[in-house]
């Protein structure tokens, strides 16, 4: 398994290029949630979400599958909502970038 820090910038690039989003890779923190205010007010953060929507969350699901061999549960979904939380996921199941 990669790098932490390494993981999270991955992530937010496969992001960023899967949704077409127009931010600089720059300008994305690791722990902004992705859906409009916190989601169901887990996350503590004042940071402005990435405004994505549920159409958007499928797509991350796919991102996840296509690019490290990771299926995600329904019940697994509602804990990806940032960056941060994807790369914990992915070091808890062991995934390594198919690429």
């Amino acid at each position: 398994m990669e790098d932490i820090e390494e993981l999270k910038r991955k992530i937010a690039e496969r992001i960023l290029e899967r949704l077409e989003l127009d931010i600089e890779l720059k300008d994305i923190s690791y722990t902004a949630p992705f859906f409009g205010s916190a989601a169901n007010g887990r996350e503590k953060s004042e940071e402005k979400s990435l405004g994505l929507d549920s159409v958007d969350g499928l797509e991350l699901v796919v991102m996840l599958y296509e690019t490290w061999g990771i299926k995600v549960k329904p019940d697994e979904m509602p804990n990806l909502t940032t960056i941060e939380r994807i790369a914990d996921f992915l070091t808890q199941k062991g995934a390594s970038a198919k690429q």
